[in-house]
């Protein structure tokens, strides 16, 4: 059911439950599905509550390997430097400290449109979205949990 929040605005109780298993740690940083309809500016809303940042990626303008480098330098204020290669997002997404220093969602709507345009770049995304969640906690930093929603393959698993 879903009831206004202080705002005024409706909040997906659901939506607000999952997200406590990623900013309590429940589950480790990394890749997973995310069933949810929310709303970005509510799920927005509700990672700032803690503190969390969120990014969002529009799937549509991601067909390819090109169109996912941008979004996530859009999204995320990569540096001039970023290489648009797969080693520089890669290195990007495990150091974003150009960014305040807090726990960060990036939400990426309708991931399956890559997955289904260019079956190897999505191998390749899956790969690196989870080494540099796993790159940042080996070194300390705050979590970056990815968050893939809308139709794809389902071999991520479910938040």
């Amino acid at each position: 059911m879903n009831r206004p929040d202080a705002s005024g605005h409706a909040a997906d109780a659901a939506a607000v439950q999952r997200l406590s298993a990623v900013v309590s740690g429940a589950r480790p940083p990394g890749l997973y599905r995310w069933l949810s309809r929310a709303h970005p500016a509510a799920v927005r809303r509700e990672l700032a509550t803690v503190g969390w940042d969120l990014h969002c990626l529009d799937g549509t303008r991601i067909r390819d390997t090109a169109g996912l480098f941008d979004a996530c330098a859009d999204s995320l204020q990569f540096p001039a430097y970023f290489g648009n290669n797969w080693d520089a997002l890669q290195d990007c997404l495990s150091d974003l400290s150009w960014l305040p220093d807090r726990g960060r969602v990036l939400l990426w709507d309708r991931y399956g449109v890559l997955a289904a345009s260019d079956p190897q770049a999505w191998s390749i995304a899956r790969d690196v979205f989870e080494t540099a969640a796993q790159e940042r906690v080996a070194a300390g930093a705050l979590p970056l949990y990815t968050l893939v929603r809308g139709e794809g393959p389902t071999d991520v698993p479910v938040l």
